[in-house]
């Protein structure tokens, strides 16, 4: 299988790429960020790009596509990497506070310790995205495409905006009403404030729903009535929607149905305030095979088309890719090398509290035997996935965000051929652990991981009580 094969390599390649680094500590404070070249957002300042789960940016509320003004009182403004490196990193001082502006506030202080962590280290995050197939229910990664049409104006600045209405209607209908709600509820969420008074926007949504007019009838072909998949943002996972792909030949021909839906902000105070002013514009045009729910597709498309707000360029279609992860936290790292070496542990995580120190070889993690290399490893993963496809559902089949098109969940009717799969040496399921609360891991789920390792001196047996972290992120690209 060529797939088989790419995973190999992505294990492989993921496991060395942690090690490229020249120095004892790797250290993070849970953000990724970029130099900003958009003139309508942070121009020239660091734009965050990434919140990691779980992580102290995460809940001291730091969230993506915020402005960083000033890392400990210094303005970012055209700095180089280098200054912004020394100020992050500097050996002294392990604490650092970023001023902060987005939709909601021009001016916020943040806190943040950074983590260090040793090199060549590889995190149970990363594990359980590198042996994902061992429970695809709670870590895969999705993508899909919609065909928005985004048209930002560059000569705007969007921090300068904080306030909108909605512009008026005399006689709205059921339809206005919901896209009224949707739109608010989803502004709010984003920080801005609605001001009826005095606002700095004026929102006007416009749609249309009907029988598609250029629609035939003349093909038949079973895959017109395929359905894509997209994100629900309130479900917080995927689900089939009863849409041609965007990319169908002659799709304006095959699609029963039109749902179109758009909005666009005016600044009616900066400007010109003689007139509205449009600064942004966004709108999505689907074919449908059958008919849906017009307030269905509303509530699910809103949310995805206000992530292209506010830093973006002009676009004709956008992709996303969801991360959907959820996995037993201990705080162990293992070192890349071996894996069977604990490589680092996380301050007051559960393995630290039960008392497993940087240093210590694990030996054993619930009775599976930590006697392989890399490559064996590896070798047994394959094996693994190979012989138990078919355990696999195949009405669950989807591709994941790698194009991998055979992505299947576990057929429940076979969950304790599974687990004797999971129990078999050969296929070194060494870190099945991460997902021991599924009864397809582990018949009999317990709450509590038992390890057992070397500490330089004696074997030792630790009881676990794992964490499980969950979470969905959603990016566009």
């Amino acid at each position: 299988m060529k797939y088989l094969y790419i995973l190999c390599l992505f294990f492989v390649a993921s496991l060395l790429s942690l090690g490229a680094q020249g120095y004892d500590k790797s250290c993070y404070y849970g953000i990724t960020f970029v130099v900003s070249e958009n003139p309508s957002w942070g121009y020239g300042e660091l734009v965050i790009t990434g919140v990691e789960p779980n992580s102290p940016a995460e809940k001291s509320g730091i969230k993506v596509d915020d402005i960083i003004m000033e890392i400990n009182g210094k303005a970012t403004y055209l700095r180089d990497n280098q200054t912004i490196a020394n100020w992050l990193f500097n050996v002294y001082d392990p604490v650092v506070t970023f001023t902060i502006r987005n939709l909601n506030t021009y001016f916020k202080e943040y806190t943040l310790n950074r983590r260090c962590i040793a090199l060549n280290s590889v995190n149970e995050k990363e594990l359980s995205d590198i042996f994902s197939f061992y429970s695809l229910e709670n870590t895969n990664q999705r993508a899909f495409t919609l065909p928005l049409r985004v048209e930002p104006n560059a000569e705007v600045d969007y921090a300068d905006y904080h306030t909108y209405d909605f512009q008026r209607d005399d006689n709205p209908t059921a339809v206005d009403l919901q896209i009224t709600a949707l739109l608010e509820k989803t502004l709010q969420a984003r920080g801005l404030v609605r001001d009826t008074k005095d606002p700095e926007i004026i929102i006007q949504a416009y749609y249309n729903y009907d029988s598609n007019p250029q629609y035939t009838g003349l093909e038949n072909n079973p895959s017109i009535t395929s359905k894509v998949w997209r994100f629900d943002s309130d479900k917080k996972e995927m689900v089939q929607l009863p849409i041609l792909d965007p990319n169908e030949y002659n799709i304006q021909a095959k699609g029963q149905y039109l749902a179109e839906f758009g909005f666009s902000f005016y600044d009616r105070k900066y400007i010109d305030e003689t007139r509205l002013t449009q600064i942004w514009d966004c709108s999505i045009k689907d074919y449908l095979s059958t008919k849906y729910s017009f307030e269905e597709y509303l509530k699910l498309h809103i949310p995805l088309m206000f992530m292209e707000y506010p830093y973006v360029t002009a676009k004709t279609e956008v992709k996303y890719v969801v991360d959907f992860n959820g996995y037993n936290y201990t705080g162990m790292y293992f070192n890349a090398d071996d894996l069977t070496t604990v490589s680092d542990v996380d301050e007051g995580s559960p393995a630290f509290a039960a008392g497993i120190r940087a240093g210590y070889v694990i030996k054993k993690i619930n009775n599976k035997k930590f006697q392989h290399t890399k490559e064996k490893l590896s070798e047994g993963y394959k094996r693994f996935i190979d012989v138990t496809t078919i355990y696999r559902d195949q009405t669950t089949r989807f591709t994941n965000a790698d194009g991998y098109a055979d992505c299947m969940f576990w057929n429940p009717a076979f969950y304790g051929d599974i687990a004797k799969e999971f129990n078999k040496s050969s296929n070194l399921t060494n870190f099945s652990y991460l997902y021991d609360f599924e009864k397809y891991v582990n018949p009999n789920p317990s709450d509590r991981i038992t390890i057992e390792a070397w500490d330089g001196m004696q074997t030792r047996i630790f009881q676990v009580t794992p964490t499980i972290r969950r979470s969905v992120v959603v990016k566009s690209l």
